[in-house]
């Protein structure tokens, strides 16, 4: 019953929080026009899959996240494999299975309301989305399906509904306030204002914090003539909210600051503080990193009970976030060269029932550079490294880190490093499956290196870009080697018509290389 419920409940992936994120880098605000009225922005997409990633689970065939080889049942095809089980007893647990193939379809919608009246300083945002694969299911009701024949499928997903206020607005400050369900990153920029670049090349670019929230968030900022000088958030939010009467809740604030001393450079300064006092148990998996969810997806599952306990202790945890990033042109807008390094130290306490608290101690690094080499803005070479602590043996403390895939599915969408088998696929629909899908690497740490060239062989129409990346835990263990490819065809503005193929091979959790292939069509409809 439990993988039945995490699949009705597994999310959709690319519209959030891509969709406002690319209508802004195509010159598409996604707000209303300052004399007031109804806008609507959407993102059609279309994703037939070919692959030998298979789920060996029926109840999560069709929606699934988290690690790949891990204990979301998901594995790779084998021909001929035939397994034996504890009796002895030949068991072809794959032999009515094969390679996978399926189509997925979502439209994504954001419509924002600026009453006419109020002169621009209110708004109403709403976000939709219906997503399914073809053939799935019908007459029914739950999210990420209704393509099956005779449809009539109750599956309309709320994914934002908040209102927006312009407290200031001249030419040298503004002040926005944002109240209700939300995305909110892990930087200070406003995802509604944001292009792929600042989501994923400022702050912690989504690896620790990036997934729609319920609360209020102040964005900031302060502009001199030169443009903008300094860029802010703090906000606050309830994860999880149990008895109403009860100190039984999650809750997090975030404060982000984002500096511009020259024209081209950023500083960042971060500090995010969660306090967690469900005990570990919220939710159907538990939330928390002792908590099946976060093993689900790739966060460490700590085993915090004593030698003579059976059933797993009740866990609460005040974690909190340090984080300081830097970037030089990072949206390539100042010249052909662009740099970014991230530093996040994790710490905190666990405290768990009747033995002594666990400290959290954990850090993360990571860098990338990129320099358009040649016409085009795909035309660029990519290189990035990321390293993160593993937990040690130490029965007092935990050494590694800890993300938001503890607390929500999926907590954390880590992107921009060009993989789609090796790190998570941020273009993913409802399936979306990695080796390492959670900055923590289960908490045994990462390192890992990625890289890419892209050329535009028709600028700003045709694309071809090659990447891959290798990574490998803390312990020495191979996590795999993986090579793709990408042919990215723009018929028509706004229309953008792909070709991908990746291969990742030498993996310690995969029993052989895993593949995939597929085709994606995206428009942007506004």
């Amino acid at each position: 019953m439990l993988p039945l419920l995490l699949a009705l409940a597994a999310p959709s992936l690319a519209a959030d929080p891509l969709l406002e994120a690319r209508a802004v880098a195509d010159g598409v605000e996604p707000e209303a026009p300052e004399e007031g009225g109804l806008r609507f922005i959407g993102l059609v997409q279309l994703r037939p899959t070919l692959s030998n990633v298979i789920t060996t689970n029926p109840f999560l065939d069709g929606q699934v996240v988290g690690t790949l080889g891990g204990i979301n049942g998901t594995t790779v095809f084998q021909p001929g494999f035939t397994d034996i089980d504890e009796d002895g007893v030949p068991d072809d647990e794959q032999g009515d299975q094969g390679n996978s193939a399926w189509t997925e379809q979502r439209v994504g919608a954001f419509f924002t309301y600026t009453p006419p009246t109020l002169d621009g300083r209110a708004a109403l945002n709403a976000a939709f989305e219906i997503d399914f694969a073809w053939g799935d299911a019908a007459y029914g009701s739950g999210g990420n399906v209704g393509g099956g024949y005779g449809a009539d499928q109750v599956n309309l997903q709320t994914r934002r509904l908040n209102a927006v206020f312009s407290a200031v607005d001249t030419a040298d400050h503004s002040l926005d306030l944002v109240a209700g369900l939300q995305f909110v990153g892990d930087s200070a920029v406003d995802p509604a204002r944001a292009t792929p670049d600042d989501l994923f090349r400022t702050g912690a670019g989504l690896r620790f914090f990036g997934s729609e929230m319920a609360g209020l968030t102040a964005y900031g900022r302060l502009r001199n003539t030169q443009g903008e000088v300094l860029r802010g958030k703090l906000g606050t939010y309830t994860l999880v909210e149990n008895g109403t009467g009860i100190v039984d809740d999650v809750s997090l604030t975030m404060l982000d600051l984002d500096v511009v001393p020259t024209w081209a450079a950023r500083l960042g300064l971060h500090a995010w503080a969660l306090r967690d006092r469900a005990g570990g148990s919220a939710g159907v998996l538990g939330h928390g990193p002792t908590s099946q969810l976060s093993g689900w997806q790739g966060g460490p599952q700590l085993d915090l009970r004593r030698p003579d306990q059976d059933a797993a202790p009740e866990t609460d945890a005040d974690l909190l976030w340090l984080g300081l990033d830097g970037g030089y042109n990072h949206a390539l807008r100042q010249g052909p060269l662009g740099l970014h390094a991230l530093a996040v130290a994790n710490l905190g306490s666990l405290y768990v029932t009747d033995r002594a608290d666990v400290d959290v101690q954990g850090w993360h690094l990571a860098a990338e550079g990129r320099l358009r080499w040649w016409r085009g803005s795909g035309s660029v070479l990519r290189g990035g490294v990321a390293v993160t602590g593993r937990d040690g043996t130490g029965y007092s403390e935990y050494t590694g880190v800890v993300s938001g895939n503890s607390y929500g599915i999926v907590g954390a969408v880590w992107a921009g490093h060009g993989c789609y088998l090796l790190l998570p696929d941020a273009g993913a629909i409802n399936r979306q499956v990695a080796v390492v899908s959670d900055v923590s690497n289960g908490g045994d740490g990462l390192v890992a290196l990625t890289g890419g060239a892209g050329a535009d062989l028709v600028p700003e129409v045709l694309t071809l870009s090659l990447g891959g990346g290798w990574a490998q835990d803390q312990w020495g263990n191979r996590m795999g080697r993986e090579v793709n490819g990408r042919l990215d065809w723009e018929p028509l503005p706004l229309l953008e018509v792909s070709a991908v193929a990746a291969h990742l091979s030498g993996s310690a959790r995969l029993p052989a290389p895993a593949w995939t292939a597929f085709g994606s069509v995206q428009w942007l409809v506004f």
